[in-house]
């Protein structure tokens, strides 16, 4: 397996950047009701840093909410497209207990390297099979 190179590093940083956007928590639907044994505000938190960067957060859509196999315990992943007739694409997020928080959605990755990339961290976290 090849070695990730400091420029591949240095961009799986910054789609891990701990930012949250502006979003109004609550305001995208879980269309499968996957995230109902979740607390509100952890669900809120969590689509709020998944349509971070969105033109319209509220009128994204979020499903298969379910926690990851990220050892810290509080990775989620699941799957957002930005609107009504977009494809969903899977993320992982993590929501540290003191607020910050990192995202890794695959939609974000636009370099084959990236993509590769970005497709073991997913699916080491359990996000994709």
């Amino acid at each position: 397996m090849p070695r990730l190179s400091r420029r591949r590093a240095a961009v799986l940083a910054a789609l891990l950047s701990p930012v949250l956007g502006a979003a109004a928590a609550g305001a995208q639907q879980v269309v499968d009701g996957s995230a109902r044994d979740l607390d509100a505000p952890l669900v809120g938190a969590i689509t709020k840093l998944a349509t971070r960067d969105f033109a319209a957060p509220a009128d994204a859509r979020l499903r298969g909410i379910h926690r990851s196999k990220a050892r810290n315990g509080r990775g989620y992943c699941g799957q957002v497209a930005v609107g009504p007739d977009a494809d969903f694409v899977p993320f992982h997020a993590i929501i540290e207990a003191d607020g910050t928080a990192s995202l890794l959605r695959f939609s974000d990755a636009s370099e084959p390297a990236d993509r590769e990339a970005a497709i073991r961290l997913l699916t080491n976290f359990g996000c994709l099979e």
